[in-house]
This record gives C-alpha cells, sequence and structure tokens, in this order.
C-alpha cells in the first residue's frame, strides 16, 4: 500500500502542479507588441570647433537630427557653401540612416541664389534661398535656421532670418534638440 499511496500523492501534486501552472498562463495579462517609449537622448555633435553639423529630418520624419560634417581638423566650411550642401540632401551616411529634408532641392543653376550674409548691427545672419519659404514647415525652417545658426560662425550660436523668393521671415534662434542653447 505504500506504493500506492506514493502514486497517488505523486499524482495530486502533479495535478496542483499542473492546475498552478494554468492558472498562471491565463493570469489575465494579454501579450502586447513593442511599447515605443520616445526618442534617444539629444547629444552634441562631436568634432569640436572644426565640425559643422547639417540639420536633416529623422527617419520617423518628426524631428530634426544634427549630422556632423566636418572637411579636416584644418578647414572650416564657409556659411554659404555649408548652406549649399544642406539644400543637395542628405548623403552617404546620412542618406543611409534614413534621414530626409524638408526643403526643396535647388538646382546646380539656383546655387549663385543660394548666400548667407551677416547684418553687422544686430549680427543677425540672413539665409537667402531660391524658393518661396512663407509656406515651410517648421522642421524646414528648423533645418535652415539651426544648420546655419549654429554652424556658420564657429563657437557662436547666431538668430537667422530667411529670405526667399516671396518673403523675409523674421529671425530666429535654433528651436532643435541638441542646439547647444
Amino acid at each position: 500500500m505504500t506504493g500506492q499511496k506514493t502514486r497517488a500523492r505523486a499524482a495530486a501534486a502533479t495535478a496542483v502542479l499542473a492546475g498552478c501552472a494554468l492558472l498562471l498562463a491565463g493570469c489575465g495579462i494579454k501579450r502586447t507588441g513593442v511599447i515605443e517609449s520616445g526618442h534617444a537622448a539629444a547629444a552634441n555633435v562631436p568634432g569640436g570647433k572644426k565640425a559643422a553639423a547639417l540639420y536633416f529630418i529623422s527617419k520617423d520624419g518628426d524631428r530634426l537630427v544634427p549630422v556632423p560634417l566636418s572637411i579636416g581638423t584644418e578647414y572650416i566650411l564657409a556659411p554659404t557653401p555649408l548652406l549649399r550642401v544642406l539644400l543637395d540632401g542628405p548623403r552617404g551616411a546620412a542618406s543611409e540612416a534614413g534621414f530626409t529634408t524638408a526643403l526643396p532641392k535647388v538646382s546646380q543653376e539656383q546655387w549663385d541664389a543660394v548666400t548667407v550674409s551677416r547684418n553687422s548691427t544686430d549680427k543677425v545672419l540672413t539665409a537667402s534661398v531660391p524658393f518661396a519659404v512663407g509656406g515651410l514647415s517648421d522642421l524646414a525652417r528648423n533645418q535652415l535656421v539651426c544648420t546655419v545658426g549654429i554652424s556658420a560662425v564657429p563657437d557662436t550660436i547666431s538668430r537667422v532670418s530667411i529670405k526667399g523668393t516671396d518673403t523675409v521671415l523674421p529671425a530666429a534662434d535654433c528651436d532643435a534638440p541638441g542646439s547647444r542653447r
């Protein structure tokens, strides 16, 4: 009889464990997919005084991302060529990472109309572009303001006015994460 009692207890223990496993498996918590918790933290662009940043739009299309642009440790890209590089759109690693632009493409014939000038009285930079700027999205405007305002003059954050074929937008500060204010 001892063998029968042991087998009965083992069967009962197995039934209790199986019941507990079923209860735990069906405890009412439903499975979910991946839950987004926001964007990664913003960081300053590496490269110190010699690196400029082009501001492109994230692959999600909802924020600006600074993309370092360095042409060597001995050189600084002047403001007008920097603006032209931005208007040419993301290339290389930036394009491969899925970054985009909200700015219109500028043809080679229009390069002469792309300039950056500085008002000596209030030190505001003016980015002149060969397209209408009145209807640009906030992201597009910030691409111009952040790229020119942060990178055009090393160690300086400048206010930037945007002059297009239709209007001149008032001077603004960069409004992007990681803008080193």
